[in-house]
């Protein structure tokens, strides 16, 4: 998997967004900030996804995202659009059944600035806010489409607040934590675009088990026998 030797650098929330997505084998699916494309890649290659479009606002990540799908061997079921999610093309709309995303999960004034302009895209929200890429994914996404992405839970009544108010109702949440009883650094979001449901907050999800290996569900996934992180 090709990527920058330096700035933007995919982890394991990429990994754990990819198997938290629940779709079918024909359904569309729009990965919104592509980056290097790494999740489309992994739902194509690794989950049987046939049909998946990214999209990435930088050129020189849209462009390696365009060089791993080929030497992934998937341009049957993965393409990559350089455009803004703020202005997607009118063909878009209402075009998919499931969108996922791994979004910049630091506001613009929050922290330290990365001088390397991809890293600093990538964890700052400079180009694109929760508000922003909630009208994103409802325009994209047919009624009733499904929704996925993962950030940081400190966020939480934004990103309840951004959704309801593009149409979405937040279905799952699983909290990530680095180790079992440490405070979860991430979520995973599962919502749908209008309706009403109940959220169901499912068990928490541990990355790291003894002496710092990988927990059983985790490390399922690296080895290839994961099972969707969905599935309680």
């Amino acid at each position: 998997m090709a990527q920058p030797r330096e700035g933007y650098r995919f982890s394991v929330d990429s990994i754990l967004l990819a198997w938290w997505v629940a779709f079918e084998a024909d359904d569309r699916i729009l990965d919104a900030g592509c980056g290097v494309g790494v999740v489309g890649l992994a739902l194509a290659r690794c989950r049987g996804a046939r049909d998946v479009t990214g999209v990435e606002l930088q050129g020189d990540l849209a462009a390696l995202a365009r060089a791993n799908v080929a030497e992934n061997r998937a341009s049957a079921w993965m393409s990559v659009v350089e455009a803004d999610l703020r202005e997607l093309p009118p063909a878009f709309g209402n075009r998919f059944d499931v969108v996922c995303a791994n979004p910049p999960f630091r506001e613009a004034g929050a922290g330290r600035l990365n001088p390397a302009p991809e890293k600093a895209a990538a964890r700052h929200e400079l180009t694109l806010t929760i508000g922003d890429l909630a009208l994103a994914a409802a325009f994209a996404l047919k009624r009733g489409g499904r929704f996925y992405f993962v950030h940081r839970p400190r966020r939480l009544g934004e990103i309840f607040s951004a959704l309801g108010g593009a149409g979405f109702r937040v279905e799952r949440l699983r909290f990530v934590q680095p180790r079992e009883g440490a405070r979860a650094n991430l979520v995973l979001v599962a919502s749908r675009l209008g309706g009403a449901c109940e959220t169901v907050v499912m068990r928490p999800l541990v990355i790291y088990g003894r002496e710092g290996a990988y927990a059983d569900e985790v490390a399922a996934i690296y080895e290839g026998r994961g099972r969707p992180l969905y599935e309680d």
